[in-house]
């Protein structure tokens, strides 16, 4: 590197486009990035940030923006107005505006909104290999000529173009004159009211379109822009905006037919598109109402099945070669507390939790796959139907289909939810989804109590109550949601417009990359949360030592512990709901993470056995019995009790920390934890005892 170039500050690039054109493909391909993309809208609603690759050759430094994708520069919601700020900011150096080629016609709109701010402009030309195959191949060239920027024809699923693209970012000029869709002599109210308003002019477009959405003040409108913006009577902002978009689309079709001549993309699109036409045959069955219904629940009940039959034999492998380093680790250092410590504490806890990783990424992998494919965007679709009957936003969705893997960033995803009593409803929603967090506690139970034998067809039993649990957890979450929109946060229902993307081959390549960063999100959790508070836990149990025998040959007597003793004192407000002292430490636990009720449970049970390896958890939760009565402990109705607690509780600190962010009050986080716990408690005391009532017990 010559040091011109170290002294050269970066320049800032933002990338820019619809939702759903390929931007965050196109950003992980330029930056060598992984971010998560996903084909439908609404992946991205914060700015990513990267640097592009010093193998594209730029010849200075260049840092790259991943904005949200949007429709219009009239900011509605949070994502939006991240948008619009950042486009705004003097010191950007240029944008490449990421147009979908298939579809041109609807992303001119926004490529000429961007123009007429007069930022230095590229225009990648995305998909083209797909438009090609459509038999909509777009002339680059014609398009450069007309809209006066540079125009990329480039793929951001096989990185195709990236190299023309850094070379045509490189080249932006530092200034650009704006290029204004013009307004004839139907325009005269939006000619009025840009007058009235004054300055700049693309400024003042931008303020009368927002001023029309009544969202100005929310966006950044300056209290001089207010001023002169009240000027204005609603009519004349209304009727403005309305000829202000008029005037731009009129620009779009003259764009459009100077670009491609006499072509129309949109039906030589639909007679020639065979890759279209597919979708729309196959989506005449999968967003059907009652067969699109019964094909998803079909999906579902394969992939929980497949997580039980593939993931076992590596489970059992995990399994064994924990229990080998315990068995080496205590040849090794011989009895004594620093023994237990790792093989008691840290192996016994964090191993007991490893042992679910198979199932975590191959659950992982398969809903990687379905939303790579489009499918996904067809489930939304097939949701929308019921959520805007209860009352739902239907851009709820999305937030909601995350959160099935982790809570914290679906919740960071209802920014693309304009109305705040909306995304508010879908924040307290979504800790109500079981997320990837509560499936080893699943699957421990279900191993445990419900299915303990490897018989025939005892997989698909297994994932029948696996898939029962999620089915509760989703029902449960439209159920809180219907009684918020009703009484708490009482609010009209929006519409839902939903762009159903064409069904594509899944990217391996991106679908193992994104499950291997989520495994890997829940091993980083396990290597330092878990096994913090398990060694935590292992001190609590195993002092005073002249009690409890720690660190001496044989069993640890952890009833004799501090920790034992003080979780004793909950039993009576646990054997209510099923639950003993020893799953009771466990649930205490996993207020911190759900995860860790499985570690701490293996530090409990293992602290207890006799045997040097970790103890098989499954083995010894079914094998616990009453010393006094030589009943079982657990039962197959405890362990549902246990489940529908972890359905309902927030027991996750991650979670509270971000909904505390996202509302900038620490009310709705404690509201949440508080009303989650309560109905938790009520809903498992109502399984158990309702359970014994009825002779389950």
């Amino acid at each position: 590197m010559s040091v011109s170039s170290v002294e050269t500050p970066p320049r800032r690039i933002a990338l820019f486009g619809n939702p759903n054109v390929g931007k965050t493909s196109l950003f992980n391909e330029l930056t060598l990035a992984r971010h998560r993309v996903g084909n439908y809208a609404g992946v991205t609603v914060d700015r990513l940030e990267g640097t592009i690759a010093p193998k594209f050759g730029a010849g200075r430094p260049l840092t790259l923006l991943d904005l949200p994708g949007c429709y219009s520069l009239t900011a509605t919601a949070q994502d939006e107005a991240v948008a619009q700020r950042e486009l705004s900011d003097p010191t950007l150096g240029g944008v490449v505006v990421v147009v979908d080629a298939t579809n041109l016609a609807r992303n001119l709109y926004l490529a000429l909104q961007v123009a007429e701010l007069g930022v230095p402009m590229v225009i990648a030309l995305n998909m083209s290999d797909t438009a090609a195959q459509l038999g909509l191949p777009v002339d680059a060239d014609a398009l450069a000529k007309v809209l006066d920027v540079p125009v990329v024809a480039t793929s951001g699923r096989s990185g195709a173009g990236c190299d023309a693209l850094v070379r045509a970012i490189a080249a932006l000029p530092q200034r650009r004159t704006p290029r204004l869709a013009p307004l004839d002599a139907s325009g005269q109210t939006a000619l009025a009211g840009l007058r009235t308003l004054g300055g700049d002019d693309a400024r003042s477009r931008w303020l009368l379109c927002t001023g029309a959405a009544g969202t100005a003040a929310e966006f950044g409108a300056t209290a001089d822009e207010l001023e002169r913006l009240a000027r204005l009577s609603s009519a004349g902002r209304c009727g403005g905006a309305r000829e202000l978009i008029a005037a731009r689309y009129a620009e779009v079709d003259r764009v459009l037919v100077a670009a491609l001549g006499a072509h129309d993309s949109t039906p030589k699109t639909a007679a020639v598109a065979p890759a279209m036409a597919r979708s729309a045959r196959i989506d005449r069955v999968l967003t059907h109402r009652v067969f699109g219904l019964a094909v998803f629940g079909l999906v579902m009940a394969t992939i929980f099945t497949a997580v039980f039959t593939w993931a076992a034999p590596l489970m059992d492998g995990i399994e064994a070669v924990i229990g080998w380093c315990s068995g080496q680790l205590a040849a090794l250092l011989g009895p004594g507390l620093l023994t237990e410590l790792l093989t008691d504490g840290v192996l016994a806890g964090a191993g007991n939790v490893l042992v679910f990783v198979p199932q975590i990424a191959m659950l992982f992998l398969f809903l990687g796959a379905l939303e790579d494919s489009g499918y996904l965007a067809r489930a939304a679709f097939l949701m929308d139907r019921l959520m805007s009957r209860l009352g739902l936003h239907g851009r709820a969705f999305i937030p909601l289909l995350s959160a099935y893997a982790c809570a914290v960033p679906s919740i960071l995803g209802t920014r693309a939810i304009t109305s705040f009593k909306d995304r508010l409803v879908t924040i307290l929603m979504i800790p109500y989804v079981s997320c990837s967090a509560r499936l080893p506690i699943y699957s421990l139970v279900i191993g445990a109590l419900f299915v303990t034998d490897d018989r025939e067809g005892g997989n698909l039993e297994r994932a029948g109550i696996m898939l029962g649990m999620y089915a509760l957890s989703t029902v449960s979450a439209l159920g809180v949601g219907f009684l918020y929109k009703r009484t708490l946060l009482r609010s009209p229902t929006p519409p839902l417009v939903l762009e159903l993307p064409p069904y594509r081959m899944p990217r391996l390549r991106n679908t193992f990359l994104v499950v291997y960063d989520r495994t890997m999100d829940f091993v980083r959790n396990a290597g330092t949360v878990i096994v913090g508070l398990t060694i935590v836990l292992w001190a609590l149990l195993s002092f005073p030592r002249e009690e409890t025998g720690a660190g001496s040959a044989g069993a640890t007597e952890i009833s004799r512990s501090y920790g034992g003793r003080a979780a004793q004192t909950l039993e009576p407000a646990l054997e209510p709901i099923g639950q003993d002292w020893r799953m009771g430490v466990g649930i205490i636990a996993s207020f911190a993470a759900r995860e860790v009720l499985v570690g701490t449970l293996g530090v409990v049970y293992g602290m207890e056995s006799e045997d040097d390896e970790p103890v098989g958890l499954r083995e010894a939760i079914r094998d616990d019995r009453d010393p006094e009565t030589g009943e079982p402990v657990h039962t197959p109705l405890s362990g549902l009790a246990l489940m529908v607690f972890f359905v309902y509780a927030c027991q996750c600190m991650s979670t509270l920390a971000v909904v505390r962010r996202e509302t900038q009050s620490w009310r709705w986080p404690a509201f949440m934890f508080f009303s989650m716990t309560a109905f938790a408690y009520l809903a498992a005391l109502l399984v158990y005892q309702g359970g014994r009532a009825l002779g389950f017990g």
